[in-house]
This record gives structure tokens, C-alpha cells and sequence, in this order.
């Protein structure tokens, strides 16, 4: 079934023959115009013959419409035929589904998942929908492109610039708050910064709940965890791994709820209020227990986070 998940704004494609499989040749899944690549994974040029194809393995939820078609393990590849044509931009694998019931001229919107950013919604919209008429009007003879000029996605480049700016922070003597944070940060680019937020924490933390070692993992490889941030970014919390911690989804609201906190020892503190009710008993198993912690030393939750968490967010 469908995950649940928020999506960042769509890009679209008018889908051509060669996308439906009505082409001669039938090709697997779609192409992916070049102009739209900022807007999935990155994908590295080819460097070699004998490695033609350079592929990034993403999920979809499929839908014609409203309807809810399944979710397909898929990916988006750098395609050549064996090294015999240039290289094509391609979704390939377990859409037939989808693009059996397509035909060209129809409209594909594409969205790509904000919590799991290698999680897509693919949406058919039919020439036969009254939709496919209003969105033609919208964007006219233009083939793909983004479906809302003012509600741009996050582009890819922007994602990779962020994790750069974080791991360069890192570097930096420690700020608990960043005081201009969402002042004046567009939608695209605070979906960026979230992306990379949780790209860099899940790499310090090895992908493992800081409190528990634990994190449900799906067989596509997706992890049941999320990047927390200690003093959390509405408190203009700092976008720095030292306010981070890699939390599975329980402790992770336990945690921003203060029935969690963290000693200067990094040691797990749950109060007495807490532990006193009968449906915390497995909270109550973690109180002392030394939590998970980066390789890298500099990577460490901040004393000072961890203390401002104590005061202000941990129930007494």
C-alpha cells in the first residue's frame, strides 16, 4: 500500500508514444526530459562502456486519476541499449501497470516525497479528464516542465548545496539557534535543507535510533527513522548535526514531547512523572542507558542542546 508521506510541489510531462509502449521497439517506462532531471536523484554521467547504465533506485505510488494503483519498486537510470545510442534519461521497471493504461498526449504529474525524498507519486491524468483540459490551458505548448511557476520544487543541486552548508557548520564553533531561520527561505529551498537535515544525521547515525539501535526497515531498503532536531527548527533551532539526533518515530515523539532527555554523560533520562504510568513500561527499560552515538566526535549532540532540551522541553 500507498506510504504515507507530504510531497513537494509537481513537474509534469505530456507523455509521448515511446512512453506507453505503443513505439515500435516498446520500451521500458518513460523519458525523463533533461530539463526535469533537477528534480530526481542525480544520476553521474557514464564513465566507461563497460558500465553503460547509471541507475538510482526510487518507489512510486501509482494512480490513474484518484484511483490507487499499488506502489512499485522502480528506477531511474541513465539507459543506452547496450552502448549502442546516447544515453536517455528513463523510469523503468513495474510501471506497465500504470502506463498500460496511457496513451500519448496524456498528462504525467510527478511529486517526489519531503520525509523520504526517494518516494514518488506518479499521477495519470487522461485527455479525457476535465483536468487534462484545465492544466493544458495552464502551461500551453510547453511538453514538461514544473506544473506551479509559483510553488517550485526543490531541485537536487539545491539539496546537495545544503548538506554542504551543514557539514561546513560542523566545522564551525557551535550555535544553538539560527535566528534568521524561515525569515526569508523560499518554500523550494526549506525543503531542501530538510532533505539534506535528514541525509546527513541518517549517515552520522548509521541509519540506527540513537536510543534504541532500532528502525523498522522496509524491504526497499526505506528506514522507519527521522532526523530530530533537539532545539526543534520552529525555535529557530541551528540546522547543524550537533542539534540532531536519529530517532525511530516513537522516540522521536517522545523526545519532542520531553518524556525523553539526554544527560551531558549522553546518558538517557526518563522523569519520574513518566515512568509512573503503566504505558510507558518500555521508556522506563531505557532510563540510564547510554545512547548511540556518531563515530566522528564532532558530530556529537551539543552539551549545550541537549541541557537547553532538559530545561525547557523535558516534563518535570
Amino acid at each position: 500500500m500507498a506510504i504515507a508521506t507530504s510531497f513537494d510541489a509537481p513537474i509534469y510531462k505530456v507523455l509521448a508514444n515511446n512512453d506507453t509502449g505503443a513505439a515500435k521497439g516498446h520500451q521500458g517506462g518513460f523519458v525523463l526530459p533533461k530539463d526535469l532531471e533537477d528534480y530526481l536523484p542525480l544520476l553521474r554521467n557514464m564513465t566507461s562502456p563497460q558500465r553503460p547504465t547509471v541507475d538510482v533506485e526510487i518507489t512510486a505510488d501509482l494512480f490513474d486519476g484518484d484511483d490507487f494503483l499499488g506502489t512499485a519498486d522502480t528506477r531511474y537510470q541513465y539507459q543506452t541499449w547496450g552502448g549502442v545510442r546516447s544515453p536517455e534519461r528513463r523510469i523503468t521497471r513495474n510501471l506497465s501497470g500504470l502506463l498500460n493504461r496511457a496513451q500519448g498526449g496524456d498528462i504525467l504529474i510527478i511529486e517526489r516525497g519531503i520525509e523520504v525524498d526517494d518516494h514518488y507519486r506518479f499521477t495519470l491524468i487522461k485527455e479525457s479528464s476535465p483536468l487534462h483540459s484545465k492544466l493544458i490551458r495552464s502551461f500551453g505548448s510547453n511538453r514538461w516542465g514544473v506544473l506551479d511557476q509559483q510553488s517550485l520544487p526543490a531541485k537536487e543541486t539545491e539539496v546537495i548545496e545544503a548538506v554542504e552548508q551543514i557539514e561546513s557548520t560542523t566545522k564551525q564553533p557551535f550555535s544553538l539557534f539560527e535566528h534568521d531561520a524561515n525569515l526569508t527561505e523560499t518554500r523550494a529551498r526549506k525543503v531542501a535543507r530538510s532533505r539534506a537535515f535528514k541525509r546527513v544525521v541518517s549517515i552520522s547515525y548509521a541509519n540506527s535510533c540513537a536510543f534504541c539501535g532500532g528502525g523498522l526497515q522496509h524491504p526497499d531498503g526505506r528506514f522507519e527513522l527521522d532526523a530530530s532536531h533537539i532545539v526543534s527548527r520552529s525555535l529557530k533551532g541551528s540546522d547543524d548535526i550537533r542539534n540532531g539526533l536519529l530517532l525511530c518515530k516513537g522516540h522521536h515523539w517522545a523526545f519532542d514531547n520531553g518524556l525523553i532527555g539526554v544527560t551531558d554523560s549522553y546518558k538517557l533520562l526518563i522523569p519520574h512523572v513518566v515512568r509512573s504510568l503503566a504505558r510507558n513500561v518500555q521508556l522506563v527499560q531505557l532510563d540510564g542507558r547510554e545512547i548511540s552515538l556518531p563515530k566522528n566526535m564532532d558530530e556529537h549532540p551539543a552539551a549545550e542542546a541537549l541541557a537547553w532540551h532538559r530545561r525547557n522541553i523535558l516534563v518535570v
